[in-house]
């Protein structure tokens, strides 16, 4: 969906961010129940010099359902120099048409600093997504917070967060173009507000007015995906454009945000 510059703050509940496509929770639930006490993941700075499988689960050999276009292959996902990168691509067999990977984090957080330094693919069906999520039972178990960049407007971002089923979306334009180059993505989780950054400026702030913030531990995923059906929101996918790959290039997280990007450390 083209988002009009002049919409922002854009609070709409037809864009709704895929979640009910992370059914894909509800697949990975069975996989990695949250502990009834789950603690703190400690902070980390994962610059993908190797792929720690002690921090990531990367998902294989599954898909999100009928909403999404593609499925999960752990060969989707590559050390490349100055990073990790992940490729959605037309492939053979499974049950979709398209491949791509995704990460998970084994540890749940209930709060701090989330970060990403990435360079987004443009193509119109596609998403790129870094959130928390958790979803133990029924729809009002449903939390998340999200940042997600959408391949048909690289110019903009969308900002979500859901509690007990319950979304909010915020559409705010960007002054470069994702595709084009890193940039540092972050969301900062308080009981009292939700921040999101973009090299490190504050670009939209959530404390509760909205709608109740989220408030259970929930695990951080990182994955680029893509759909047929949603179509509205995403455009059509166009398999011509592809293979598409997302670079990664550091995924952080703080117990705070304490003013500077943690990804922009020790690159140069």
């Amino acid at each position: 969906m083209t988002i009009s510059r002049s919409a922002w703050p854009l609070h709409n509940t037809e864009m709704t961010p895929l979640r009910f496509f992370l059914a894909s929770a509800a697949l990975a639930v069975a996989a990695f129940a949250m502990p009834a006490a789950a603690q703190e993941g400690a902070p980390f700075i994962e610059r993908f010099q190797t792929l720690d499988e002690t921090r990531w689960v990367v998902a294989d050999g599954w898909s999100n359902g009928d909403a999404t276009a593609n499925d999960w292959r752990r060969s989707q996902i590559q050390h490349r120099p100055g990073g990790a990168e992940i490729t959605l691509a037309r492939t053979a067999g499974g049950e979709r048409r398209f491949s791509s990977s995704e990460l998970q984090s084994r540890d749940y957080y209930d709060g701090g600093y989330f970060e990403v330094r990435m360079r987004a693919p443009r193509g119109s069906g596609l998403v790129t997504g870094f959130f928390t999520y958790v979803r133990p039972g029924n729809e009002t178990t449903w939390e998340e917070i999200d940042i997600e960049i959408l391949g048909r407007d690289t110019r903009s971002i969308q900002f979500t967060y859901f509690h007990r089923g319950e979304h909010h979306v915020t559409t705010v334009p960007l002054p470069f173009d994702a595709a084009k180059g890193f940039h540092t993505y972050g969301f900062e989780w308080t009981p009292s507000a939700i921040r999101w950054y973009v090299d490190g400026r504050l670009l939209h702030e959530e404390t509760g007015a909205n709608g109740p913030l989220p408030r259970r531990p929930q695990r951080l995923y990182l994955h680029l995906w893509n759909s047929e059906t949603l179509t509205s929101w995403l455009g059509p996918i166009l398999p011509w454009e592809g293979p598409w790959r997302l670079a990664v290039s550091c995924v952080a997280h703080a117990q705070h945000y304490e003013g500077r990007a943690l990804c922009a450390e020790e690159e140069g």
